[in-house]
């Protein structure tokens, strides 16, 4: 069937979402989340080689050369930007896994999805800027060689992961948020008794 012919299919670009470990963890550490695609995902590029002849120029493709960018968010005490200074700082391999949480197959707990699986280093870690309150930051991995394709099952990524993936800015039953040590009660957030009166 002619492509013009079938439905298009969009992927949600929100999940498609990174997660990394970095080289000197335990190797009994699932992969944690690092943020989502950032707005300028990434970069598949070769080295440009020109070979002059006396009639014309020869192009050949040379070394290849990957970048990913993520959009980075981090909440108080999560010890991500921590990871992400340490990696930078003393030069240590990060193991960068971009998941597609369009593709989830399998029933849990023993889903799977595509990732995209690279070895890179952080050469440049912006400060952390707020944005409504939350910290993020849009960080440059360096691909180490090149990335490879392949399949990552649930348990080794962090808890729940698949399923923030498949749920992100999805339906909430009432019971399933809020605050789990909160004690607050309907109704008693004020008790000026003039509030909601009119006057």
């Amino acid at each position: 069937m002619p492509v013009k012919n079938k439905t298009v299919k969009m992927d949600a670009a929100n999940k498609y979402i990174y997660f990394m470990k970095l080289d000197d963890e335990p190797k009994a550490n699932k992969a944690r989340m690092v943020g989502l695609q950032g707005q300028t995902s990434g970069t598949n590029t070769r080295q440009l080689q020109t070979l002059q002849t006396k009639m014309f120029d020869v192009k050949m493709a040379g070394s290849a050369n990957q970048q990913r960018t993520v959009l980075a968010y981090f909440q108080t005490g999560d010890g991500l930007w921590d990871a992400l200074k340490h990696a930078w700082k003393d030069q240590i391999t990060i193991h960068l896994y971009r998941v597609d949480f369009n593709q989830v197959s399998g029933t849990k707990p023993n889903r799977q999805a595509p990732v995209e699986y690279a070895q890179c280093i952080i050469s440049t870690l912006p400060n952390t800027e707020t944005l409504n309150s939350v910290f993020q930051s849009s960080v440059v991995f360096e691909v180490q060689g090149i990335a490879q394709d392949g399949v990552i099952t649930e348990d080794q990524l962090e808890d729940d992961a698949f399923d923030l993936g498949n749920a992100l800015y999805g339906m909430m039953k009432p019971t399933e948020v809020g605050d789990g040590t909160a004690t607050q009660v309907p109704g008693s957030v004020s008790t000026d008794k003039t509030v909601n009166q009119g006057n």
